[in-house]
């Protein structure tokens, strides 16, 4: 049986990989050493082997403790889970388990949406954490089953705890298109209010079937030229 209810680990159990603020005020990425071991682990192999480092969502998109749970429940509805029961809690379907959300995981191939996605399941697979264990599906979000075990060959990784901006815990993402152009879209990243990259036909078809199949997962937003321009910066 786990040890600690749902959200209510204590934070000297845990540990820190990031911090920041918000509307909401300050917010931490916390972790149960076996995940930090093996979220350490897949960042330093995807560096090594990709040249991209992963990043986790800025806000509480690691341990959410109780009262931050209530509070996303508040604001987002359904969109967030039912305080008690988020995975990020540190305990899923009875068992321990904790969420991580994976904010850049389209940088593994930059145009290519399913070598970018194999890439992902792959490093996440290696490093013991699973992926789609959630419905409705949430390509950036993976789960640790056995969070507070650190693998022998994952325990020599470290990252030092960074503080960076913050981006709306479990938004949708965001796809601006330009109104003269089907072919010009790009994602929108909140944290910066422009274009972080523009998207291939191939990833735009992965973002429209992720949409029809979790409707509100996937924003298309359609502008102006000049706005499109502005955006991209």
């Amino acid at each position: 049986m786990p040890e600690f209810a749902n959200g209510r680990i204590p934070e000297s159990k845990l540990v820190s990989l990031g911090r920041g603020r918000n509307g909401d005020g300050a917010w931490k990425h916390l972790a149960p050493p076996g995940t930090a071991a093996r979220w350490n682990w897949m960042v330093a192999t995807g560096r090594a082997k990709y040249g991209v480092t992963l990043r986790i969502t800025p806000g509480w998109n690691l341990f959410r403790p109780f009262d931050v749970q209530v509070l996303y429940r508040e604001r987002l509805g359904i969109m967030a889970a039912m305080p008690g029961f988020s995975s990020h809690g540190g305990i899923f379907g009875g068992r321990d388990c904790q969420a991580i959300d994976v904010q850049n995981w389209g940088d593994l191939a930059p145009g290519n949406a399913n070598l970018a996605w194999a890439r992902f399941v792959a490093l996440c697979r290696l490093a013991g954490f699973r992926v789609d264990f959630v419905k409705p599906r949430e390509t950036w979000h993976v789960g640790d089953f056995d969070p507070w075990k650190v693998p022998a060959a994952a325990a020599a990784f470290r990252v030092n705890p960074i503080t960076v901006h913050d981006q709306e815990d479990d938004m949708p993402i965001i796809v601006v298109e330009r109104a003269d152009s089907k072919l010009a879209k790009g994602l929108f990243d909140p944290t910066t209010g422009k274009l972080r990259r523009e998207i291939s036909k191939s990833e735009n078809n992965l973002y429209r079937a992720a949409q029809k199949a979790n409707p509100g997962s996937v924003i298309y937003a359609t502008v102006s030229d000049k706005d499109y321009a502005i955006l991209r910066g």
